[in-house]
C-alpha cells in the first residue's frame, strides 16, 4: 500500500456511527474527495473483527448514574438533526447543569477525568480514561500494549488503526466514553521523558499514525481526546511559567501541529486536550491563538477542548481562549465561572458554546440515545487483542546492527545461548511511566519468549550480571558522612561520599510518594536522578566511575526513603558469572532496558540506568557473538556499540515482549522495524543542543532550531548521528531501481506521481520500508529533505514490487508568516517556484537513498490565503452576508477558482453571484458573497464560519472566522 501525504494532511471518509453519518459542516460546493480516500477504503476492507467489550456490554460502568427513559428527554431518541438536539436539551438547561457539564468532578471518580450526568435530561455521565497506549490509571484485566514509538517503528498505518480498534474496544468495555489519546506530540529532544508514548520526530510519520489509530479508536464508538496541545516536549517545568516555549508561526504550523490538524481536519478527532506547555507567553489551555484562531477558526474543529489535569490556570483565560472542560477539578469552572457568567464578566455565549460542543459530541457518538455501557472491574482483554499487541512489538522491532549474518539464531541447533541481564528476567521492562502505563494482563519475559521457542539443539542458560535496583544495598555510614536519613516531601539531605575503590559505582534512590513529584539525587553538582515517583517503577538508579579516597558531595533533595548502591566489588562477582557464561556460549544476548523514561520527569542524560553499560561491555570482550536487546522508548547511548555483532531495539514492546523478540530473533519473522527517531551519537548532536533550548533557563525555552527538528537537523547541519531517521535491517537485503516522477514540470496545482522498483535480492523473505524524501529549492528555508511518502512493504527472495507515491501540491507548501492579506493565525501557506528534488530510498541519509530525480514548478500560487470578512454578530432566523476572499499573490494564473463556505450544521448558505471564476491572474483578489442564515432555534452562542478555495484540482487554502449568534 502506497502512502502519500504531505505538509497539510487531507482525506476522505469517516467510521460510521449508530446513527449514521456524524454532523457535518454545510458546504456551498463539494469539497475534493483527497488522495487518501483509496487508502482508507482498504483499511475497512482489511479490519480485523475485534471484540468491543470483552464481555462486559451490559454491566453498569461503576458510579454512573441512573439515565432511564423519560418523556421529559424528547431529544433522546429523536432524528432530528444533532444541532437542533442539542439546542433543545439546552433550553432546559440550568446555569447549573452547564457549570456540572464542564467542570471537573476531582479524583474520587471512576475515571482520571469525569463528567457527572445530568439524569433529569437524560444525559449520562462521561467517563474520560488514559490513555494513549491502552486503558491506564491503575485498571486491570487490560492489554498492555507496545509503546507509541513501537508502532511508530512499523511504518503502518493498517496496523495503528487496529491498535487503535483494540484501545477503543477495551475503554468502550471499561465504560470510558473518551480515551486520552494518542500522544502525538513531536519527539522534539531524546531525553523527553515522554517520548515512548508519543510516535515520532516526523510530522508526516506522525500524522499518519494519528489519523489511522484514532480512526479505530472512534470506530468502536469511543471519542478520541488526541493530546497535547500544543508545542509540550518536555516535563521539566511543566504546567509552570518556566515551561514558556518561545517558537515561530512558521515551526509550529510545520513541525508541532500537523498531526493535530489531521486529527481533526481528517479523522474527526472528538476531542482536543490542551497542553501544561506555555506557548509564546501564553498557558496553552488559555492560548486564543492555539485554541481560536488556529483550532477553530483555521481548522474549523467543532470538538471540544479539556484541560490537562490541572493544567487550566484561569476562569476567563481559558473561556475566552477556546478551553471548553476542566480536568480533574473545579478550580476556574465550578463556582468561579458560575460567578462571572452571573456577574456578566463571562457573557453566556462563552458557556453555552462549551456545552454546546460537549453535546455535539454526545449526540454524534450516540451516547444520550445508547449510554456507555461496562465496568471499571470488567475484564477486557481479549486473545485477538493481545495477537494485536504482539503483531505490532513484530513489527516495531528494529534490528540496527547485524555483523557478519549474527542473527537470525537458528531455533534449533543454535548450541548453546547465554541469556543475560536483569531485563531478561529479574526486572524486565515492558512500558514506560506514568499516566500511560497500562497494567498488563498477562506478561511474557525476554527469557520464557526465547525459553519457550527454542527447540531441540539449542540451550538457553540465564545470569543476571547485576543485582535489581531494589535489591542494591544501603550505603554505610562509614562511606556517607552524616549517615543518610529518609527525606520527607520538600526535604533535603546533603553529605560527603568517600569511595573506597575505584572502578563503576551504581547509586540508586526510592521515592516512594507515588505523586508525580520528583527527587532529585546530584553528584558534585551534576544531575544524575530526577525520579518522579509514578508507576510502576519508584526507584531509579545511575552509574558513575569514582575513584578510591575522593570525597564527593551528596546531595537529594525531595521525599526519599532509600539511598542505595553497588560499589565494583559487589558488582563484580554477578558480572564475572555472566561472562563465565558468555564464554562458554556459542552466542550471548545482554537484554537491557531504561526503566525510568515516565511522565513527570526528563533523562538528565542518554546512558543506560545501572551499570548495564559495562555488563555488555565485559560480556562482548568475552564473546564477540553477542547480541543487545534493548528496550527503551528512546534513543540510547551505545559505547560498547563496535565490539557486539548484533543491537536489536524492541523498544516498550508492551506485555507479550518475550514473545515477539523471540519470534524475531530465532527468524520466524522479519525485523521490519526502521527508527521513527534519529539516535544521536551523544548530547552535542542534538538539535537542542543548549540550555536556552533544553529544558530552557528557567523561564523561556527558545525552539530556536525552528524546523530542523530531528533528522531535519542532521541533514541541515551535515552531521552524522549514531542511526539516521528510518533506517532499519532486514535478514535480507533490498536494492532499489527504475525511479520515474512525472510530469517532470507541473504548475503546482496537480500531483507529481512517482513510482519505483524495490527487490529483494536476498535468500529469504523480508519487509522494508520505503521512503520518499523531497527537497525544496533553497529559497524556500526549508530543510535539505523531508519525508512526504513511505511504504511498508515485504518480498520474498527474489521478487520485486513497483512501488507508487504521490507527491501532492501542499507538500511543497511552507508557512509564510508575512503572507500578505493573512488571517490573525500568523500568516499562511506560501509555494515557490523552483527545482524540487526527489529522492527514494529506506532512511534519510543520503548514502541510504541511491534513487534520486528531480521536477520543477516555473510558476506558482505563492501566498494566496483565504480571509473571512463576516458580522460579529448573526441573529437565529436571519440573514448575513459573508465575503470571502483569496488573496493576490504568486506568479501564476488561476483556471476556475472555487470558493466554498463552511457553516455549523443548520445553519443554511447560498453564494450571491458566481463563487468560480473562471481565470484570475495573480494580481487578481477574488471575491465571493454569500448569504449565511443560522436556524431559529440556534442558542445563544459563538460559531465559526469557515471558507476554503479550490486554487486547483489538488490544492485547496482555509480561513475563518468567528461570529456571536444571538
Amino acid at each position: 500500500m502506497s502512502l502519500s501525504t504531505g505538509r497539510g494532511l487531507t482525506r476522505a471518509g469517516r467510521p460510521p456511527f449508530p446513527e449514521g453519518r456524524p454532523p457535518s459542516r454545510v458546504r456551498s460546493s463539494p469539497v475534493r474527495a483527497t488522495r487518501l480516500a483509496a487508502i482508507f477504503a482498504s483499511l475497512a476492507a482489511a479490519a480485523i473483527a475485534l471484540p468491543g467489550a470483552g464481555g462486559a456490554a451490559t454491566a453498569r460502568s461503576r458510579g454512573q448514574r441512573s439515565r432511564g427513559a423519560s418523556s421529559a428527554c424528547p431529544w433522546r431518541n429523536s432524528d432530528q438533526p444533532i444541532s437542533k438536539r442539542v439546542a433543545e436539551v439546552m433550553r432546559n438547561m440550568t446555569l447549573g447543569d452547564k457549570i456540572d457539564m464542564v467542570e471537573g468532578h476531582g479524583t474520587s471518580n471512576p475515571y482520571v477525568f469525569y463528567m457527572a450526568g445530568i439524569p433529569k435530561l437524560c444525559i449520562p455521565s462521561m467517563g474520560e480514561e488514559d490513555g494513549p497506549v491502552g486503558v491506564a490509571d491503575g485498571l486491570t484485566g487490560v492489554t498492555a500494549l507496545p509503546s507509541g514509538v513501537s508502532l511508530a517503528a512499523t511504518f503502518d498505518p493498517g496496523l495503528a488503526n487496529r491498535y487503535g480498534r483494540v484501545v477503543g474496544a477495551e475503554e468502550a468495555g471499561k465504560g470510558a466514553s473518551v480515551n486520552l489519546g494518542p500522544t502525538v506530540n513531536i519527539d522534539r529532544d531524546p531525553r523527553w521523558g515522554r517520548s515512548f508514548e508519543a510516535y515520532t520526530e516526523d510530522p508526516f510519520l506522525n500524522a499518519m499514525l494519528a489519523t489511522t489509530e484514532i480512526d479505530g479508536v472512534q470506530s468502536q464508538r469511543v471519542m478520541s481526546q488526541v493530546k497535547h496541545f500544543d508545542a509540550y516536549n518536555q516535563e521539566t517545568y511543566r504546567n509552570t511559567p518556566s515551561d514558556n516555549v518561545i517558537v515561530s508561526d512558521r515551526t509550529l504550523h510545520e513541525i508541532y501541529m500537523p498531526a493535530f490538524q489531521a486529527a481533526i481536519e481528517q479523522a474527526k478527532a472528538a476531542s482536543v486536550m490542551c497542553a501544561y506547555s506555555t506557548v509564546n507567553d501564553h498557558y496553552s489551555c488559555q492560548n486564543h491563538y492555539l485554541l481560536t484562531n488556529v483550532l477553530r477558526q483555521e481548522w474549523d474543529f467543532p470538538g471540544f477542548v479539556t484541560s490537562d489535569y490541572g493544567a487550566l490556570h484561569s476562569t476567563t483565560g481559558g473561556a475566552f481562549a477556546g478551553t471548553d472542560q476542566e480536568q480533574p477539578f473545579n478550580t476556574y469552572y465550578g463556582q468561579a465561572l458560575k460567578s462571572d457568567v452571573q456577574s456578566g464578566t463571562v457573557p453566556p455565549a462563552v458557556i453555552n458554546t462549551m456545552v454546546q460542543r460537549i453535546l455535539t459530541e454526545m449526540f454524534r457518538f450516540n451516547f444520550i440515545a445508547q449510554p456507555p455501557t461496562g465496568s471499571t472491574s470488567a475484564t477486557v482483554t481479549t486473545p485477538s487483542h493481545v495477537a494485536v499487541s504482539n503483531e505490532v512489538a513484530e513489527a516495531g522491532t528494529t534490528l540496527l546492527k547485524n555483523a557478519g549474518g549474527a542473527l537470525p539464531l537458528s531455533a534449533g541447533g543454535a548450541g548453546r545461548i547465554a541469556v543475560i541481564g536483569p531485563s531478561a528476567s529479574a526486572s524486565p521492562t515492558y512500558a514506560g511511566g506514568g499516566s500511560a502505563y497500562v497494567i498488563p494482563s498477562k506478561t511474557v519475559t525476554p527469557l520464557q519468549g526465547l525459553r519457550g521457542t527454542a527447540a531441540v539443539g539449542t540451550h538457553i542458560i540465564y545470569k543476571q550480571g547485576l543485582p535489581t535496583d531494589t535489591a542494591l544495598p544501603a550505603i554505610p555510614p562509614s562511606d556517607l558522612k552524616p549517615a543518610y536519613a529518609p527525606t520527607p516531601s520538600g526535604g533535603s539531605y546533603d553529605g560527603t561520599l568517600t569511595a573506597p575503590q575505584t572502578g563503576t559505582y551504581v547509586l540508586a534512590i526510592d521515592n516512594p510518594c507515588g505523586c508525580y513529584t520528583s527527587t532529585y539525587l546530584y553528584l558534585n553538582r551534576d544531575e544524575l536522578i530526577d525520579n518522579p515517583s509514578t508507576p510502576p517503577v519508584h526507584m531509579y538508579s545511575v552509574a558513575v566511575h569514582l575513584q578510591r579516597g575522593h570525597k564527593y558531595a551528596l546531595h537529594i533533595t525531595g521525599q526519599s526513603d532509600k539511598l542505595a548502591w553497588g560499589t565494583p566489588s559487589q558488582l563484580a562477582p554477578g558480572i564475572a558469572k555472566a561472562v563465565a557464561a558468555a564464554t562458554s556460549a556459542k552466542t550471548a544476548v545482554v537484554v537491557v532496558s531504561d526503566d525510568t523514561e515516565s511522565e513527570a520527569t526528563d533523562r538528565p542524560s542518554l546512558d543506560l540506568p545501572s551499570a548495564q553499560n559495562e555488563l555488555i561491555s565485559r560480556v562482548a570482550a568475552a564473546n564477540p557473538h553477542t547480541i543487545v536487546v534493548v528496550n527503551a522508548g528512546a534513543p540510547i547511548a551505545m559505547p560498547w556499540l563496535s565490539k557486539v555483532a548484533g543491537v536489536v531495539d524492541a523498544w516498550y514492546p508492551g506485555q507479550t515482549s518475550g514473545n515477539a523478540l523471540a519470534a524475531v530473533l530465532f527468524g520466524e519473522v522479519d525485523p521490519g522495524g526502521h527508527l521513527p527517531v534519529t539516535f544521536p551519537k551523544n548530547l552535542h548532536q542534538v538539535p537542542a543542543h543548549t540550555t536556552d533550548q533544553f529544558p530552557g533557563n528557567g523561564s523561556t525555552v527558545r525552539y530556536s532550531e525552528g524546523i530542523d527538528v530531528g533528522y531535519r537537523w542532521y541533514d541541515a547541519k551535515n552531521i552524522t548521528p549514531l542511526f539516521p531517521f528510518g533506517f532499519g535491517l532486514s535478514y535480507t537485503r533490498f536494492e532499489f531501481s527504475g525511479l520515474r516522477v512525472s510530469p517532470q514540470s507541473t504548475d503546482g496545482l496537480h500531483d507529481v506521481r512517482v513510482s519505483a522498483k524495490i527487490t529483494n535480492v536476498g535468500k529469504r523473505a523480508g519487509t522494508d520500508v520505503a521512503q520518499l524524501y523531497l527537497g525544496d529549492p533553497a529559497s524556500t528555508g526549508e530543510p535539505p529533505r523531508q519525508l512526504v511518502a513511505f511504504n511498508r512493504i515485504s518480498l520474498g527472495p527474489g521478487r520485486s514490487a513497483r512501488l507508487r507515491f504521490t507527491i501532492t501540491p501542499r507538500d511543497t507548501w511552507w508557512w509564510d508568516h508575512s503572507a500578505p492579506g493573512g488571517s490573525s493565525t500568523g500568516g499562511g501557506w506560501s509555494q515557490t517556484g523552483g527545482r524540487y528534488g526527489v529522492y527514494v530510498g529506506d532512511s534519510s541519509a543520503l548514502a541510504n537513498l541511491p534513487l534520486r530525480g528531480t521536477f520543477s514548478i516555473p510558476s506558482t500560487s505563492g501566498a494566496r490565503q483565504v480571509v473571512v470578512h463576516a458580522p460579529d454578530v448573526a441573529h437565529p432566523g436571519k440573514t448575513a452576508r459573508v465575503k470571502v476572499t483569496v488573496t493576490a499573490s504568486g506568479t501564476e494564473t488561476l483556471d476556475n477558482v472555487s470558493l466554498a463556505l463552511q457553516v455549523p450544521q443548520g445553519w443554511t448558505v447560498k453564494p450571491v453571484g458566481s463563487n468560480v471564476f473562471g481565470r484570475v491572474r495573480p494580481s487578481a483578489a477574488p471575491t465571493a458573497t454569500f448569504t449565511v442564515r443560522p436556524p431559529s432555534y440556534w442558542p445563544n452562542s459563538n460559531a465559526v464560519v469557515h471558507a476554503t478555495a479550490q486554487l486547483g484540482p489538488a490544492a485547496t487554502r482555509e480561513g475563518g472566522v468567528t461570529v456571536r449568534v444571538s
